[in-house]
């Protein structure tokens, strides 16, 4: 291959030998035309590898239609026309329409071509901010013992799941032990106190009923037909004694007034008997309404002490449920135990993963110590910093649902519901703070791990949108390609507006219904570019 200049200085000649000394190709052209064959055979070449990588659909990217070389010494003029007419067929639909593009059909597997119609639907401008997963703090447990103590049981491990009431760890108390036993030694006292209690009662009761058959003035008899089954401890004598004195008083004087008015009787005996039965029935009386006050006053003592018992029963077995045992555990308490009754046990607040463990065995544990770290990792917490700018994205978006992306898993998308837009701007980020609570049964969101939460702007508007995959930049100006029919294809330039999502919208320069490329346009576009540079 060699070069040399025409003989009137215009033009170059390009002559191409081959190997077979019998045949001879010659090719006159202009340099301007020279180089831009060259650029054809360049892009050729590109779309062969192109399409290869594709899967084996490069051949037609560049496809040029075979031209024979011009007889030497034949006319430049009609040598470049042709070149030009050449250049310039793909960049023409059937009809001759410039900015179209001829594709055959039967390419369109490999490139993976797809059309559909533009459509008119809802569009949300998306707005991205980096977030981090955290743990659902409505969902976490530092725990710690209440008690000093030595470790004598631990029953879990790091990353084992829990299950609520389940028993993870075992401290041996003193505290506990002394709890436990002081409990125990009130409960019996109050058993006896009850009995003790129902026997004042029942002696109270009848003392009073006896005292209110008293003052009406019965006989012997009948006060032992009443009385003689029911118990009255001290009180029946007391008042029998009192009773009967009174009665035999009262029946003395009786007897001797008769024999006053006959003079048998002095009159001192006389005023002697009545001095008694006044006496006796003063002292009847007044025990009457002594022992009644004093029946009365045991009895309520006697409550009183019951309930002051039960009260410290209560206070005893509140103490031991503040330590974490139940209502079984707290009926089961026997002296018999022993050192059992010392054992306080560690138990998951709720069903979840062990996350941290800071205990072993036979140590000395306290209040102050955290021991076990339980979360329930069902949910997990997204916080994320939003900057005063991006305020109207974030304002009245309690409860919405909100989607979110995370590089360890590409691809994928994860969906959560905000609870919580910032109240209050960091003075020196000038942020506020957004909380989202996502679900995480998979366990596939680790606390730690940064993510991207997509904020939808809240202005959304129901446009002319096509998919992103469809719209493509060339020299600064965007365009999609519209279907014409069959294997023709048109460059249509257009405005794009808002993107939401994996849709953008068309302000203008496509109507609603029109057939586009929406997968596999790239094909289409290098096909474009290789025209617009021959035509060049």
């Amino acid at each position: 291959m060699r070069f040399r200049p025409h003989s009137d200085d215009r033009f170059w000649r390009f002559i191409t030998r081959h190997n077979d000394p019998t045949t001879e190709h010659t090719m006159t052209a202009t340099p301007s035309v020279f180089w831009r064959r060259q650029t054809a055979g360049w892009l050729m070449g590109l779309g062969l590898i192109l399409g290869a990588a594709a899967g084996g659909g490069g051949v037609w990217f560049f496809t040029q239609p075979s031209e024979p070389a011009p007889e030497a010494g034949g006319e430049v003029a009609g040598a470049e026309a042709a070149a030009d007419g050449r250049a310039g067929e793909p960049s023409l639909d059937g009809d001759g329409h410039a900015g179209g593009v001829l594709f055959p059909e039967a390419s369109w597997a490999a490139a993976s071509l797809e059309i559909a119609a533009a459509d008119v639907g809802l569009i949300e401008q998306v707005t991205s901010v980096t977030g981090k997963v955290t743990l659902n703090e409505d969902r976490l447990a530092h725990l710690y013992p209440l008690v000093e103590g030595r470790v004598d049981e631990v029953n879990v491990g790091l990353g084992d799941t829990v299950t609520r009431g389940q028993q993870m760890a075992v401290i041996q108390s003193r505290e506990v032990g002394d709890a436990m036993l002081a409990l125990a030694q009130d409960r019996q006292q109050l058993s006896f106190l009850k009995q003790q209690d129902a026997w004042t009662q029942e002696i109270t009761s009848n003392a009073v009923a006896m005292i209110d058959l008293l003052r009406g003035d019965p006989t012997v008899e009948e006060i032992e037909r009443q009385l003689s089954d029911r118990p009255l401890g001290e009180y029946r004598d007391k008042l029998m004694t009192a009773y009967i004195n009174k009665s035999t008083s009262k029946k003395n004087l009786e007897r001797l007034e008769p024999l006053r008015s006959q003079g048998i009787v002095a009159s001192r005996q006389i005023y002697e008997a009545q001095a008694r039965w006044d006496a006796d029935r003063a002292t009847l009386q007044s025990l009457l309404e002594q022992l009644e006050q004093e029946a009365r006053q045991a009895g309520i003592r006697s409550t009183q002490k019951v309930t002051e018992l039960h009260t410290r029963v209560a206070v005893d077995e509140a103490a031991l449920k503040i330590l974490g045992f139940d209502d079984g555990d707290i009926a089961a308490i026997d002296p018999a135990q022993g050192a059992e009754l010392a054992r306080c046990p560690i138990d998951a607040p709720f069903d979840g993963t062990v996350i941290s463990k800071d205990v072993a065995l036979m140590e000395h544990v306290g209040p102050a110590n955290q021991i076990l770290g339980v979360a329930d990792l069902s949910t997990v917490w997204l916080s994320a910093d939003v900057y005063e700018e991006q305020l109207p994205l974030i304002v009245g978006v309690g409860e919405r649902t909100v989607r979110f992306r995370s590089s360890a898993w590409p691809g994928e998308s994860f969906e959560g519901t905000v609870f919580y837009a910032g109240d209050v701007v960091d003075r020196e980020t000038r942020t506020v703070n957004l909380r989202v609570v996502a679900d995480n049964a998979e366990r596939k969101l680790k606390p730690g791990m940064f993510v991207t939460i997509e904020l939808p702007d809240m202005a959304a508007a129901t446009v002319l949108q096509v998919p992103l995959t469809a719209v493509f930049d060339h020299e600064g100006r965007s365009f999609v390609f519209v279907h014409l029919g069959g294997e023709r294809f048109e460059r249509r330039d257009v405005v794009v507006g808002r993107q939401g999502g994996s849709a953008v919208e068309i302000a203008s320069g496509l109507k609603a219904g029109e057939q586009i490329v929406v997968s596999g346009g790239f094909a289409l576009k290098s096909r474009m570019l290789s025209a617009l540079l021959e035509e060049e």
